[in-house]
């Protein structure tokens, strides 16, 4: 809602989010009803996409350097909850229309996000709530369930929560839970717990499509000058077994997303990160480059961290020891939405 490296447009196929939540898909015009954005910061899969996006509030959203708008009712209590869980919030985009928020927690190998839109007076209108963990499922669904219990016991009501909550603990997997708020997706397996629904009555917001000015094309050819091999990616030779790459996806426009990564030994890694980045993000062009460059600058301690920034989603996540360790900073559109 929410997910970290490898070929990143690949994890969302066979993931189905029906709460509203839908991607912006393929080539198509973009759509022109959106949601005004006038957020201030104050101060991170995925949903399957789908088809065309339905008609929605008005007006062209601007995006937000990873802070957070005005929210109120049980926008207000879940945002509230979830931050005192450990979750750190921004949103997509907060206007006088309705809002899209993140909440992103890292937790040694326990990734959790819940994503929700709401309307103006805070009525929560949509929700994503995923955890997972690679090691143990378990561990994924107490981070589920705690984060269930934050958005969920103002919004859908605590019987209702605990119709969720008796479904994954039966070990039920891809089922519909039904509610008096609405219906909910279930997805238990394997390493992930998810649910998703939308609010009867509500339809959810189109999300702003996001692309850099630059092509895949344009991207391979700067990197290509600088010594990377560009195939499926752009890659260069880390140390002994290591390896340095920018990865995009564009389809027939601009690019959509993007990944710097760094893999080998750890000391060789924490070198080859910054670089890679300064590679990478000085062969794209658009306006919302000089804020998500700022961004990442300033989260260059190494945690594990999601955010929404300048209308984009950026996430970093790594693995290692003492012999080996990788990193990946990705930045992509956002590619659902409740």
């Amino acid at each position: 809602m929410f997910i970290g490296g490898g070929a990143v447009a690949l994890i969302l196929v066979g993931l189905l989010i029906f709460l509203g939540v839908k991607a912006l898909g393929g080539d198509e015009d973009p759509p022109t009803t959106q949601p005004t954005t006038s957020t201030q910061p104050s101060g991170e899969p995925t949903g399957q996409p789908s088809g065309e996006p339905t008609g929605q509030p008005s007006g062209e959203p601007t995006s937000t350097g990873g802070g957070l708008g005005n929210a109120t009712g049980q926008a207000k209590t879940a945002t509230e909850k979830m931050q005192a869980a450990g979750f750190q919030c921004s949103d997509l985009f907060n206007g006088a229309e309705g809002a899209h928020r993140g909440c992103f927690k890292f937790e040694d190998v326990t990734q959790a996000e819940v994503i929700f839109q709401f309307q103006p007076d805070g009525t929560v209108i949509g929700v994503l709530i995923r955890s997972r963990n690679s090691e143990n499922v378990n561990n994924a669904a107490v981070t589920f369930d705690a984060a269930l219990q934050a958005i969920g016991t103002d919004t859908f009501g605590g019987s209702e929560v605990a119709k969720i909550q008796q479904a994954v603990k039966t070990g039920q997997k891809n089922t519909k839970v039904g509610s008096t708020w609405g219906e909910f997706n279930l997805l238990n397996s394997g390493e992930t717990v998810q649910i998703s629904g939308g609010k009867s009555g509500s339809d959810s917001y189109d999300l702003p499509r996001k692309e850099f000015q630059t092509t895949e094309s344009q991207l391979n050819a700067t990197l290509t000058a600088k010594q990377y091999k560009c195939t499926s990616s752009c890659r260069k030779t880390l140390g002994k077994y290591g390896s340095q790459s920018v990865f995009a996806i564009g389809g027939d426009g601009g690019i959509r997303s993007i990944e710097f990564r760094a893999s080998g030994d750890p000391s060789e890694v924490k070198a080859a990160m910054p670089v890679v980045l300064a590679d990478g993000l000085a062969a794209i062009k658009g306006p919302d480059v000089a804020a998500l460059k700022a961004f990442i600058e300033s989260h260059k301690d190494g945690k594990p961290y999601a955010a929404y920034v300048a209308g984009w989603r950026v996430q970093s996540t790594g693995t290692g020891d003492e012999d080996y360790s990788s990193q990946t900073i990705e930045i992509k559109y956002e590619s659902y939405y409740v």
